[in-house]
C-alpha cells in the first residue's frame, strides 16, 4: 500500500522514538518514489501560502513527503487548513507531522485523531520497560540478549534510550557470535558505576569547567565509550532547550518531565541550571555537541582532545560568558 495520499502523526515525549517514526516513513516514501521532494519545516513557521508551498508540487517533483514539526504550534489560522490536507492528502502527498506530547496544541492533536488520522504513540518508556527496549534494539542488529544481560546494560549506562543505543550499537560491532551477554558488557563498562557518561553531562549542565573534565577523564580512563558522552550531553540540552520554552507555561513538574523526557526528580536540576543557559546558548552548544559526535565516530584523529573541546566550547556557551 502506497504512503502517498497518506498522512501519519507521531505524536509523544520520546524524541529518539518519534524520530525514528518520522525516518522509518520517509524511507519509505523515497523507496516508493525516489524523485519525490522532501520539506521540512516547524509548525510557527507556517501561514496559508507557506503551508500550500510545504504541501504542494514542485517544477521538478509532482511528489511531496512533507514534514511538519512541532505541529503544537501551527498558527491558529492555519488548524483548519492542515486538518484538512490531513484528511484529504492527495494521491502525490506523504504527510508526517510530529507532535512533542503534552498540551500544547492539543485542540489540534484531538481533531486530528478525530478524523482518525494514523498515529504513531511515541511515549517515554517506562523505567520497568527498559530492559525491553534493550532487547528490541538488540534485535535491530540481528543479535540476542538474555533477561539479565539487557538489565545489565541498562544498570551500566542508564535508561536514557539515545545512551543505550550508543551502547548497543558499540557492543554489536564488537561481538562475536550473534549474542550479547554480560561478559561482554563488563568489559564496556566495567569501572563505570562511579563515574558514568550522565555524570559528565550533569556537571557541563551545572557549568562546572573543572568538575566536568575531571569526571570526562576518570570515564574514559574507565572505558566509557565516546559516543555516549555525546549522546549523554546531547540528551541534556535537548531537554534544557525544551525546558526553557516550557518554563513559564504554569505545568507541573511531573508535566514538565513528561515535556523534557526526564525522571520526575530531574526538572528540579534543569530549573536550578536554567540560569546559566539561554536558547541560543543552547542551540550553540547542540552543535558543538553534533560535530564532537561526529569527531568520535571517525573525524578526529584524537576522539579524547575532542571530547575535552567540546566540554570547553560547550561551557563557554553559558549565558553571559559571551
Amino acid at each position: 500500500m502506497s504512503v502517498f495520499g497518506s498522512a501519519l502523526l507521531v505524536t509523544g515525549t520520546e524524541s529518539l522514538l518519534a524520530e525514528r517514526a518520522v525516518a522509518e516513513r520517509k524511507a519509505a516514501a523515497l523507496k516508493e518514489q525516489p524523485d519525490a521532494d522532501v520539506n521540512t519545516i516547524t509548525a510557527d513557521e507556517l501561514g496559508e501560502s507557506m503551508l500550500s508551498e510545504v504541501v504542494g508540487g514542485s517544477l521538478f517533483s509532482s511528489q511531496i513527503v512533507a514534514v511538519i514539526e512541532d505541529v503544537g504550534a501551527c498558527p491558529h489560522e492555519v488548524v483548519d487548513q492542515l486538518i484538512g490536507v490531513a484528511k484529504d492528502p492527495g494521491p502525490d502527498l506523504c504527510l508526517i507531522l510530529v507532535h512533542g506530547g503534552g498540551n500544547k496544541g492539543k485542540g489540534l492533536i484531538d481533531k486530528l485523531k478525530k478524523a482518525k488520522i494514523e498515529t504513531i504513540p511515541v511515549a517515554a518508556v517506562k523505567p520497568w520497560e527498559v530492559s525491553k527496549f534493550v532487547t528490541a534494539e538488540v534485535r535491530r542488529h540481528r543479535l540476542r540478549i538474555a533477561p539479565d544481560a539487557a538489565q545489565s546494560l541498562v544498570d551500566a549506562v542508564g535508561a536514557d534510550l539515545r545512551a543505550i543505543v550508543g551502547a548497543v550499537s558499540q557492543l554489536a560491532g564488537d561481538v562475536d557470535g550473534d549474542e550479547i551477554d554480560e561478559p561482554l558488557i563488563r568489559r564496556y563498562f566495567a569501572g563505570r558505576a562511579e563515574v558514568t557518561s550522565f555524570n559528565v553531562a550533569d556537571a557541563v549542565m551545572a557549568g562546572s569547567p573543572s568538575v566536568a573534565l575531571e569526571r570526562l577523564r576518570w570515564a574514559l580512563s574507565t572505558g566509557a565509550p565516546h559516543v555516549l558522552v555525546t549522546s549523554a550531553l546531547a540528551n541534556n540540552f535537548r531537554a534544557m532547550g525544551k525546558y526553557l520554552d516550557a518554563r513559564n507555561s504554569r505545568l507541573s513538574d511531573g508535566d514538565l518531565a513528561k515535556r523534557l523526557g526526564v525522571p520526575y526528580f530531574k526538572v528540579k536540576d534543569y530549573a536550578k541550571n536554567s540560569r546559566l543557559w539561554s536558547t541560543g546558548g543552547v542551540a550553540r552548544a547542540i552543535r558543538l555537541i553534533t560535530q564532537a559526535d561526529a569527531d568520535v565516530k571517525g573525524a578526529a584523529t584524537d576522539p579524547d582532545y575532542a571530547l575535552e573541546a567540546m566540554v570547553l566550547g560547550v561551557l563557554e556557551q553559558r549565558d553571559g560568558r559571551r
